[in-house]
């Protein structure tokens, strides 16, 4: 045994639900660690969402911190999903994992495109905002994913892709304050910052002044 002894569960210790399967028949089927690890490792995220049904994106698997400690690279997290997937204990569809069950399965079928598919078809030039914020402040669940979606919908071209970068500039990587700097952008125009000092734009354009002038133009 190696490293320091685990010390306990503390009496506020959050219990996760486990298919009981995963502990009798699965358990001893499954030979090999990485796919196990893999497991339940998705399972611990899908304890965070809500709704139904649950689901995470594959990405956030392949880039957990603590996978990567445990497994020691993206390839060995890769390999534990595809073997999970292989078992028929997880299912993907669209990108995102899914617990292998009647109604997850039915959910998917009748489903349209994933937030991040239906992303990706929007502009080319700019980077893909569903990855940015997985990549820059957090794993994107399916709340989120909506959130981004509506932010885009709503501020003009390239507001919440800057918002994002803005927020990882000032290190607080949440969706609430990206939330809050476009709020403030749109009130007080992209050129002031929360100081009230001119920013780096040109122009302190609110968004509505800055749909019009698009629309006249």
């Amino acid at each position: 045994m190696t490293g320091v002894a685990f010390p306990g569960f503390g009496a506020g210790t959050k219990r996760l639900p486990v298919p009981a399967p995963l502990l009798s028949t699965l358990l001893a089927d499954i030979g090999d660690c990485v796919e196990l690890k893999c497991t339940l490792r998705f399972l611990w995220f899908e304890a965070q969402q809500s709704g139904a049904p649950k689901r995470v994106p594959r990405s956030a698997l392949r880039t957990d911190d603590v996978l990567l400690t445990a497994l020691g690279s993206e390839g060995e997290i890769e390999r534990g999903i595809t073997l999970a997937i292989e078992r028929g204990t997880l299912f993907e569809s669209q990108g995102w994992l899914l617990l292998r069950t009647p109604q997850n399965e039915r959910a998917a079928r009748q489903s349209g495109p994933a937030p991040m598919q239906a992303a990706a078809g929007r502009a080319t030039e700019r980077p893909n905002i569903f990855r940015l914020y997985e990549e820059n402040v957090g794993m994107l669940t399916p709340l989120v994913a909506d959130e981004l979606r509506a932010a885009e919908d709503e501020y003009p071209t390239g507001w919440v892709e800057l918002a994002i970068r803005e927020a990882v500039a000032n290190n607080v990587r949440s969706w609430r304050y990206i939330e809050t700097i476009l709020e403030r952008w749109k009130r007080e125009g992209r050129g002031t910052r929360s100081s009230g000092k001119p920013g780096g734009h040109p122009e302190a354009l609110t968004a509505a002044e800055l749909l019009e002038r698009r629309r006249r133009s």
